[in-house]
């Protein structure tokens, strides 16, 4: 059982918070997948022509990489701080422990949502989505 329970106010009150953060952590991931990209065909050159001639290079994706990890490892830690599950970043897919007839359930958000209108059984997951 979680520490923490939700009303559906409370959930509601950091949606916009939830919707900065999922996107950072997508602009962060789309961001890393570039670099890797990069770093992908640097080594592909640096097989041929050494790493000394793309050093700046590697290490500038590199940077990007960590810092990406670093933006993404943060916000999970926020939402762990908060008691809130995020269950998946691409969609967006967050859920809270709840309250309901004295078991605890989970309010289910979608990226895009404007409020909380679902909620579903800690074993049922997205697809026993119930209306509130």
């Amino acid at each position: 059982m979680a520490d923490i329970h939700f009303t559906v106010a409370e959930a509601e009150s950091v949606i916009p918070w939830m919707r900065r953060a999922v996107e950072s952590m997508r602009d962060a991931s789309a961001h890393a997948q570039e670099a890797q990209s990069q770093l992908s065909a640097l080594m592909d050159s640096i097989q041929s022509n050494g790493r000394e001639s793309h050093g700046e290079e590697w290490e500038a994706q590199q940077a990007a990489i960590e810092e990406s990890a670093k933006t993404v490892r943060a916000m999970l830690d926020e939402f762990s701080d908060r008691g809130i599950i995020l269950r998946d970043v691409q969609r967006g897919l967050v859920d809270f422990p709840a309250m309901r007839e004295d078991r605890e359930v989970y309010l289910c958000w979608l990226y895009g949502e404007t409020s909380i209108e679902y909620w579903h059984e800690v074993d049922t997951g997205f697809d026993g989505r119930q209306p509130l």
